[in-house]
């Protein structure tokens, strides 16, 4: 399942999730959930507490707040977030700009590309 979110300055301190997620899970209430930055592959997962209301609904709190301070979620953003399954969602950053953002720890190929590039001409003799 799929579904996206704007960040809000009220949304910075904990995350509601949707109602039709929320029924997905069917009764079943996790204390936990794990995020992962949709690039960064394995390396780094989030541990986020999950709290109910009385109404029911859904939040990421405690650890959404240090996943919004680590990937600099502004204002404006917007977070498409992916069910993996096994109580963890995939994450994508867009900005502003409506561009997906790129973090320093994502698994760009390009990136490679231009490392082996720069050793490359490095090694190069003039």
């Amino acid at each position: 399942m799929e579904f996206f979110t704007i960040i809000l300055e009220k949304t910075s301190s904990r995350q509601v999730l949707p109602d039709n997620f929320v029924k997905m899970l069917d009764g079943h209430r996790p204390q936990n959930m794990k995020l992962r930055q949709a690039d960064n592959g394995l390396r780094k997962l989030w541990d986020v507490k999950v709290v109910f209301d009385t109404d029911g609904s859904m939040y990421l709190d405690r650890g959404w707040k240090q996943f919004v301070r680590a990937y600099d979620l502004r204002h404006g953003y917007f977070l498409v977030f992916r069910y993996d399954g096994n109580a963890t969602f995939t994450v994508k950053v867009f900005d502003t700009t409506m561009c997906r953002r790129r973090y320093q720890d994502d698994d760009d190929a390009s990136m490679l590309c231009l490392f082996f590039l720069s050793i490359r001409l490095c090694l190069t003799p003039i």
